[in-house]
């Protein structure tokens, strides 16, 4: 067996990116497996950094290759060329976005003439984008319908697959696993000193990774005008996509701004640590999700989640335990949830529930469901 995946994988930034280097760390040694990943994943106008990548991040590897450009049908073809060539016998595309289905499409397309005997599987972190599009589900039934397996992150994921897909291919329902390519936990005291945090609050929140308008970020701002006296304070961790006009003028209209420590940044590898060390609470206030990496990566920190009661976050959750949840769009909830775990929560209690129940989520786990794809 000789397996190709298709994925964004660092430098290049983002969660998808590190998942497909957990992944490919732990099957290499048991596979003759290669990376197939982009030198451009988004045009300009799509990312709204200053890069696409972690400069930080250093691969030497002859089996992952930076091939794809995805604004040059070009490499494309090259990419097709080279899976024909070495004679791969199964291809893995890893799915979030139908931006990329032409690309997805057109290799494909291109292997599958050349060899039909190919097995094509996908991994899918969405099966409808975030942000939607004209036509989206006209494309995406197109590329679903050529692939002969999926591994899916959700039951509300799997649930919109079949109604896309042929009653008989088979869908694998798993999980995203704990992070394993990070630092370990350190002290909360030492923590925060090193991020500049010399007074922490009793209750430290954390709002981490990109801020999209999906995320929700605005939903937690409004929810702490109502708890501004209490000794709380939210530290926001990320890169923008999105203007944050509104968001700043909220946080001054309500005079928050004593309560809020934003980075506004890209968190390498190297500091995560450090974010989810200092908080005691990962609050993940989105408005819609099929799944989010937020949440092993409070488990692998044994934190524990405070999110809206979106399906898809809900069951890999247990209320009280190991998160709590909040009605979806209704800051004055959130207010409500963050008071009472202020007032009252156990926080030792929760961290021994988190611990016995993160397991569910190694790597070995994912594995088992991976391997059902090959």
């Amino acid at each position: 067996m000789k397996i190709a995946i298709i994925s964004p994988y660092p430098p290049i930034k983002g969660g998808i990116s590190k998942e497909t280097e957990i992944i490919y760390s732990n099957i290499k040694d048991t596979y003759d497996v290669s990376i197939i990943s982009f030198n451009r994943l988004y045009p300009k106008f799509l990312y709204p950094s200053d890069t696409q990548y972690d400069h930080s991040i250093n691969i030497n590897d002859k089996n992952i290759k930076y091939d794809i450009d995805i604004l040059n049908p070009i490499t494309w073809n090259k990419v097709a060329r080279y899976i024909i060539k070495n004679k791969f016998t199964h291809v893995i595309f890893r799915y979030w976005n139908p931006f990329f289905i032409p690309l997805y499409l057109f290799i494909n397309w291109k292997i599958k003439g050349r060899q039909s005997n190919i097995k094509i599987s996908c991994i899918c972190d969405n099966i409808y984008p975030h942000e939607s599009f004209f036509l989206e589900k006209y494309f995406i039934k197109k590329f679903f319908l050529n692939i002969d397996n999926f591994l899916v992150m959700s039951s509300e994921s799997e649930d919109k697959l079949r109604s896309l897909i042929n009653p008989k291919t088979k869908i694998v329902k798993s999980f995203l696993p704990l992070k394993e390519n990070i630092n370990l936990k350190i002290s909360k005291k030492d923590a925060c000193k090193k991020l500049g945090i010399y007074n922490p609050p009793k209750l430290l929140l954390l709002f981490f990774g990109f801020i999209r308008d999906y995320k929700g970020l605005d939903i937690l701002i409004d929810s702490l005008d109502s708890i501004k006296e209490l000794d709380i304070k939210l530290l926001i961790a990320g890169e923008s996509y999105i203007k944050t006009d509104k968001i700043k003028d909220s946080i001054k209209k309500n005079s928050l701004s004593e309560m809020i420590i934003w980075h506004k940044k890209y968190i390498s590898n190297e500091d995560i640590n450090l974010y989810f060390s200092a908080c005691d609470i990962v609050v993940l206030p989105y408005k819609k999700i099929s799944q989010s990496g937020i949440v092993p990566m409070a488990y692998h920190f044994d934190k524990l989640i405070v999110c809206s009661d979106i399906k898809s976050l809900k069951e890999h959750i247990i209320e009280t335990e190991t998160g709590y949840f909040f009605k979806k769009n209704n800051s004055n909830h959130l207010s409500s949830i963050i008071s009472t775990i202020y007032e009252s929560h156990d926080f030792k209690k929760s961290e021994d529930y988190i611990n016995k129940y993160k397991y569910k989520y190694s790597f070995e786990n994912y594995l088992n469901h991976f391997e059902q794809l090959l």
